[in-house]
């Protein structure tokens, strides 16, 4: 009878990759964007620190005390002198909420539509997967981009202090800062997962999701104008972003991030809803 052998030499079979595998591509599929966002962080950060000495010395009071100006970086400061001042009005204001959170709007938003562009959603959902999961992997893998944005921020800060004397940063109130920050990206996030949930292009759930962001950036700005616009303030998030009072003043009203949160969470359940109803265009 003859027998068959198999060869010391053949090599065994690959194991399924596992553990938050869907995550981990997403995020690194947007590694570019991370990457860019934290060179703008880190290189604005340096500059501060480098140029303090110059920068302490110039009268920047009476230029926030414009509305327009308070209405570009989101907060009407007493004191900019400091070097927590100047940090905070270049990293946590409103403006480079609108830069940070506008990043992973686009990474949540173009995430879904990309699988869906590229086929893999359809080799993914065709494995012992539920929708529900993949999705929430997904939305994850933005979440952990805004906390590597946030680890990011804190870093350099810590490095420009290296370059100043008697920096005198709260460390605490940085960290406060940072998780305030946090909760608007959450919100990015939701926000981005939401359109990705029902659109099939990539660039165009993405940049819908940006756009929001920055239409939230306008209303903040246009609201400070004039009274009558005060309202236009309350019904957006950037308003309830308070990071450059937290650093800078040492001042933040507690509930607002529990507004970011919640706003987060619900736009993104609803993209959950209607990414588990929704069909899915095959390739």
């Amino acid at each position: 009878m003859a027998t068959t052998s198999i060869s010391p030499n053949a090599t065994a079979p690959r194991k399924r990759a596992g553990g938050l595998i869907i995550t981990r591509v997403s995020f690194a599929s947007a590694k570019t964007l991370l990457a860019a966002g934290s060179f703008y962080i880190f290189f604005i950060a340096l500059v501060v620190g480098l140029l303090y000495p110059s920068m302490s010395s110039l009268n920047f009071g009476s230029y926030m005390t414009s509305n327009a100006v308070a209405g570009l970086v989101g907060a009407h400061l007493k004191n900019v002198s400091s070097f927590s001042a100047l940090l905070a009005l270049e990293l946590y204001s409103s403006l480079y909420a609108l830069i940070w959170g506008g990043i992973i709007a686009y990474m949540a938003g173009a995430s879904l539509p990309a699988t869906i562009e590229n086929g893999t959603i359809d080799l993914a959902l065709g494995r012992p997967i539920s929708r529900t999961h993949y999705y929430l992997e997904l939305w994850l893998s933005a979440i952990l981009g805004a906390v590597f944005l946030s680890l990011t921020a804190a870093l350099s800060v810590w490095i420009s202090t290296l370059f100043v004397h008697n920096a005198n940063i709260d460390w605490s109130w940085l960290a406060i800062a940072e998780l305030i920050e946090l909760a608007l990206m959450f919100l990015a996030s939701g926000i981005g997962m939401l359109f990705g949930s029902f659109m099939s292009a990539s660039r165009a759930a993405g940049g819908t999701a940006f756009g929001i962001i920055a239409l939230f950036y306008l209303m903040n700005t246009v609201g400070t104008l004039s009274d009558k616009l005060t309202w236009m303030l309350k019904i957006e998030p950037l308003y309830y972003t308070q990071g450059i009072q937290a650093l800078a003043e040492h001042s933040v009203t507690g509930w607002y991030p529990i507004v970011l949160v919640v706003g987060g969470l619900v736009c993104g359940i609803a993209g959950l809803v209607i990414f588990n109803r929704r069909d899915i265009p095959t390739t």
